[in-house]
């Protein structure tokens, strides 16, 4: 077992087969919901932090597994419980959808404006070339879902929202499907 304090929060801890093998752990079935596999993850966990001097009391712990030739490698990232708490302006429920590229946003937005569903309420954004759609209503029409689901994925709530709206690229604030739409 070999442990590497990557950053001042992240350990990366290698097990070969032998340390499989001596720990009774395999990756196939490593789980957190195993408690086998977490009493032995969190001992070997707790013996990396020691010897890397990271504080885990009071921390949260994300641990990520991936297989390696001969045994794994576990991740270890130490962040602080008190996560950073947002407060949206409205309380309005809306739904976003991550619908890829270019060519999908627009046959997207081609589709649903050829529904001729009255959704006015929708805006279009673009982050590290992936296109959004943000609806601002509880809930998406059917026809809407169907064609939605065929190109993208439902990505967010509010929270994403609000964060796309702060970082994205602003195609279209406001009747972004109409607007677009008669131009196709």
């Amino acid at each position: 077992m070999t442990i590497d304090k990557i950053k001042s929060n992240k350990i990366l801890i290698t097990l070969c087969d032998e340390d499989m093998r001596d720990f009774s752990l395999d990756y196939d079935t490593l789980s957190l919901y195993d408690s086998h596999s977490r009493k032995i993850l969190m001992r070997i966990l707790q013996i990396a932090c020691f010897k890397t001097d990271i504080e885990i009391k009071d921390k949260r712990m994300i641990v990520e597994a991936l297989p390696t030739v001969d045994g794994c490698m576990l991740l270890l990232t130490v962040e602080d419980k008190n996560r950073k708490k947002y407060r949206l302006q409205n309380g309005k429920k809306c739904s976003c959808y991550d619908v890829g590229n270019s060519k999908n946003f627009l046959d997207v937005i081609q589709l649903l404006y050829k529904q001729n569903v009255c959704c006015n309420k929708n805006s279009a954004y673009e982050k590290d070339g992936v296109y959004y759609l943000i609806f601002d209503y509880p809930a998406v029409p059917k026809r809407f879902k169907r064609i939605l689901h065929e190109y993208g994925v439902r990505c967010g709530d509010n929270i994403f929202a609000a964060n796309l709206r702060e970082n994205a690229q602003e195609i279209c604030r406001s009747n972004a499907i109409a607007v677009i739409g008669k131009c196709l």
